[in-house]
């Protein structure tokens, strides 16, 4: 497993070599931008990173544009997996390069932990910039082993350097106990257990209305700058994204913390990109909240921690009752709320997804599905074929829905009822008999 080390400053650095880096690093992203259009004019939808690379004039070595050449093949992957369409802008400085142009070389003196070797565009006249170590990479640095590629990027000024560690994988053996984990917006993680973490989704809210206002006025001002033909500001709200990513790692921390060594955690495997709200306000936060970077972040801490998880459907765990089985959306009224319509379980909607993920670990059947229609096409099987009498008009229960007739009188008929005949009618639509 690799474990990365961000954020480590090189302030330690004279301004001469940081003048250098910023020389170097303005020639490295111009040739990376040449790299992205050329891929993306030519429509490389299947770019490798050790195919040929154009001929582009440029002062770099040819190691250099290597590193150059990986680097927009990388982003140009991400670009066509995401189905964008604008073609990439670069503004950043960001350059990953490995032990051919950046290399870590030990310190002998106790004032700093490394020498980062970066080639220039001097031949022969590398440039050496001091690294120290902050306590906890130190510790992740003494459980691993250094790897060589390295990356330097600038924020604000500022310029730092991200280092990788590859930590070997010893995870102690399950004792069979499993922990249900529900991902969500209102409460971050929601146990099996009942336990709640990150509840900040106001906070959320109200940071997504203002990142809104502030995104709407950098439009106007891009509207005003274009007409001058000045360069346009950008819209990414980078203290917005900060502030998420670090209330999730303390979530999760929290999380890990009170998890045994032992314990298994069932995930669920969500699809992000196919989640949408009706509101748009409630699109702007799913989008803000970064739920697919939380659930790769969460598998990097339970990876570190060494601690096993697994991954199951996720697919009608809101609607399923952990109780009887049954699978219906009336089952949660709202956010907060589940009450099954068919045997009347109450829970905590969070908490009852968290153990429905719990009871499909394991489940082969539900984990081979390509299309999650298909999930509650094998779910209802199951639970008719468990519960005899919701096959039949009253269902063993009491009525519940009073509706009228075309007479006006009064018709009483039970409403799991009504939820099971049109179940039974999607089931035998797929090809599924009912005994």
């Amino acid at each position: 497993m690799k474990k990365a080390l961000p954020n480590l400053k090189l302030n330690e650095a004279n301004a001469v070599k940081l003048e250098q880096l910023d020389q170097l690093a303005t020639g490295y992203m111009a040739l990376v931008q040449r790299y992205v259009d050329h891929i993306f004019g030519m429509e490389l939808k299947e770019a490798r990173k050790f195919d040929d690379i154009p001929a582009i004039e440029t002062a770099l070595s040819a190691r250099w544009q290597r590193c150059a050449w990986q680097q927009a093949v990388g982003m140009m992957r991400s670009f066509y997996s995401n189905e964008r369409t604008n073609k990439p802008v670069l503004s950043n400085l960001t350059l990953q390069g490995n032990a051919n142009v950046i290399l870590l070389e030990p310190s002998n003196t106790e004032t700093f932990d490394y020498w980062l070797r970066i080639s220039t565009l001097e031949k022969g006249n590398p440039l050496r910039i001091p690294i120290t170590l902050y306590p906890k990479a130190r510790h992740t640095l003494s459980e691993g082993k250094l790897c060589s590629g390295v990356t330097l990027n600038k924020q604000d000024g500022v310029w730092y350097a991200t280092l990788v560690v590859d930590l070997p994988q010893t995870k102690p053996q399950p004792d069979g106990t499993l922990v249900g984990m529900d991902l969500g917006i209102v409460n971050v993680i929601t146990t099996s257990q009942g336990q709640q973490f990150g509840q900040f989704s106001e906070i959320l809210k109200r940071r997504v209305e203002k990142s809104t206002q502030k995104k709407r006025r950098k439009m106007k001002l891009n509207a005003c700058l274009k007409k001058k033909g000045r360069p346009p500001v950008s819209l990414v709200d980078k203290k917005f994204s900060r502030f998420i990513k670090n209330e999730l790692g303390r979530t999760f921390n929290q999380f890990i913390k009170i998890l045994p060594p032992s314990v298994t955690v069932v995930l669920e495997n969500l699809s992000v990109k196919t989640m949408r709200f009706k509101s748009r306000l409630m699109n702007r936060i799913l989008s803000a909240s970064q739920l697919g970077y939380a659930t790769q972040r969460l598998r990097e801490k339970l990876d570190s921690a060494h601690i096993r998880y697994s991954s199951v459907v996720a697919a009608y765990s809101s609607q399923e009752c952990f109780h009887c089985g049954f699978v219906d959306a009336d089952n949660r009224p709202n956010q907060a709320t589940f009450r099954c319509t068919y045997c009347g379980h109450h829970d905590h909607a969070d908490a009852n997804a968290s153990k429905v993920l719990t009871k499909r670990f394991g489940d082969t059947e539900l984990s081979g599905l390509a299309d999650y229609r298909e999930v509650k096409t094998i779910l209802l099987h199951r639970f008719y074929g468990q519960n005899a009498d919701a096959r039949s008009v009253s269902g063993g229960l009491e009525p519940l829905v009073k509706h009228k007739s075309r007479d006006n009188r009064k018709v009483t008929v039970n409403q799991p009822t009504l939820t099971s005949f049109c179940s039974l009618r999607h089931l035998r639509t797929k090809g599924v008999t009912i005994q």
